[in-house]
């Protein structure tokens, strides 16, 4: 029997999420009272690549830190959602060590996502060594050490469908594959290849992008956990769904941590990219507090029931 496709420590509800958050939030609060918030990073664009649209904006990316952002660059990092075993996409600080496409392998292979309804099936890597050739073929030598156990047959192709997007996203982000390009993934693990990765796929030839991969909607801003002083939140995605219109909806979370009262719902039209992928953008004006947006493919049960949502926690102080 195969082990589980992930670690119970990360089957977490909603209500330990908002809590957790909840506590970070009036610690900020506390310490920030009598000062100006610093603002916040910026995600470079890589349009053509996470959104298939040589015309989209990704959002500003704020995160629950004070740290300063030359400190640590940002990197795109895919995940894969708990439910549904299918690509989500974050910004998180990278290593600054000059490989851009490595530090977002490593980020992926060694942090936790920011919002808890991803997870990695990866191990930390000892070692994550990248390069790049003119025809855009993105050679990633691992070690043998961030694959851990065996997987079931969907979550290993996932997985490696994980790195294949992280590596193209980072370096289409860093300016190295050419806008529009295609791209592809040798994975090398121990410099050697042909390893057979999580027990289920043998490695041996070049890895490209499969869309089918992609969660069918999910949300790039807000960013999970984010804080922000603009009572008007602007909400933007991305979705396979690009024949329909998608449901959304705001509840404000209560002091126990749990979504309580809807604040607003509604709609929003898809703008078709030029590839396989959708955007959508709607905003809203709230109080200060705290609250939860879900966006999701319209079906005759809740929106969370339907299988095919995204949620972002955030709060407006």
């Amino acid at each position: 029997m195969k082990p589980s496709r992930f670690p119970p420590a990360r089957r977490r509800g909603y209500a330990w999420r908002c809590a957790a958050f909840l506590a970070v939030l009036v610690s900020l609060q506390a310490c920030t009272a009598d000062e100006e918030p610093a603002s916040a990073p910026q995600a470079a664009s890589e349009a053509d690549l996470l959104l298939e649209s040589a015309t989209s904006r990704l959002p500003d990316v704020e995160l629950p830190s004070t740290a300063p952002a030359e400190s640590a660059p940002l990197v795109p990092v895919y995940w894969l959602g708990e439910q549904d075993q299918l690509l989500y996409r974050e910004f998180l600080p990278g290593e600054s060590t000059g490989d851009p496409i490595a530090a977002a392998i490593w980020a992926m292979t060694s942090t936790e996502p920011l919002d808890d309804d991803y997870y990695s099936p990866w191990q930390t890597a000892t070692a994550v060594n990248t390069s790049i050739s003119p025809d855009n073929v993105i050679t990633v030598d691992m070690t043998s050490d961030a694959f851990g156990s065996d997987l079931e047959p969907e979550v290993a192709s996932n997985a490696i469908q994980q790195l294949v997007y992280t590596a193209t996203a980072a370096a289409a982000n860093a300016g190295l594959i050419a806008s529009g390009s295609p791209s592809s993934v040798r994975l090398l693990v121990d410099g050697k290849a042909g390893y057979e990765a999580f027990g289920e796929i043998e490695l041996g030839t070049e890895l490209r992008r499969n869309v089918e991969a992609m969660a069918p909607v999910w949300i790039i801003n807000p960013q999970d956990s984010s804080i922000r002083n603009d009572p008007t939140i602007i909400v933007q995605g991305s979705t396979t769904q690009t024949g329909s219109e998608l449901g959304w909806r705001i509840r404000r979370v209560d002091g126990g941590g749990s979504p309580a009262e809807e604040v607003l719902s509604g709609t929003v039209a898809v703008d078709a990219g030029a590839g396989s992928t959708g955007q959508y953008e709607f905003s809203a004006s709230l109080d200060p507090g705290t609250y939860l947006v879900e966006v999701y493919v319209p079906s005759e049960g809740e929106p969370t029931e339907s299988g095919s949502a995204d949620n972002k926690l955030f709060s407006i102080r």
